[in-house]
């Protein structure tokens, strides 16, 4: 048992910043989440990629102490430091690119793709933000507002809407006391986006 221990327990080691960084990025993302074995195969490749960047770090401070100054010893709880500290700035700065659609959009503009970094309903709220909408209710209503929460998924969730108006007949009716409105995402067929009131003819 000691000795399963002794060669578990280094493996463990090994793969948590993998593990960590995947982690924290589908914590922060909106990015869908895949099987648990696509998440393990990310892990995997995680942790390579910062155990090449560890001992990148380990060889550059060698050097460093070899022909400048010693900044003190390398040892294993060291690499596990850098190790972890990278895979929480990695998980963090990849959910930040993903939530801000950062490298798709050099992608874009590199002509590598037409993908976003998240789905395109939510793509659509966060390209027009501030925007009123109007939602398309399956029985034929229509409600005006502006949208402070929307579902990550299009067939689930709730928009939260501020300032709500109701739309009979093409005139707005307020809805009188009513700040904000939770709105079941099962219930609303399509979303209009408005023009900015600059931008209406």
């Amino acid at each position: 048992m000691e000795d399963l221990a002794t060669k578990v327990l280094p493996l463990v080691q090994t793969l948590v910043p993998g593990f960590l960084m995947t982690m924290i990025f589908y914590w922060l993302s909106e990015s869908p989440k895949p099987s648990q074995f696509e998440r393990s195969i990310q892990a995997l490749i995680g942790t390579a990629i910062i155990s090449l960047v560890v001992s990148a770090i380990k060889w550059g401070l060698l050097y460093l102490g070899h022909h400048w100054f010693v900044l003190g010893e390398w040892s294993n709880t060291i690499e596990t430091t850098w190790a972890v500290s990278l895979a929480v700035v990695l998980g963090f700065g990849l959910s930040f690119a993903a939530n801000h659609d950062t490298l798709y959009q050099i992608a874009r503009d590199s002509g590598l793709t037409s993908r976003a970094s998240y789905r395109e309903w939510v793509y659509a709220f966060r390209k027009f933000p501030g925007r009123g909408v109007v939602l398309n209710f399956l029985d034929g209503r229509r409600l005006f507002g502006y949208p402070l929460v929307w579902p990550t998924d299009p067939k689930e969730g709730h928009f939260m809407m501020q300032y709500p108006a109701w739309i009979v007949d093409d005139d707005y009716v307020d809805a009188s006391g009513v700040e904000f409105l939770l709105v079941s995402n099962v219930d609303v067929l399509f979303v209009e986006f408005l023009n900015r009131p600059e931008n209406t003819r």
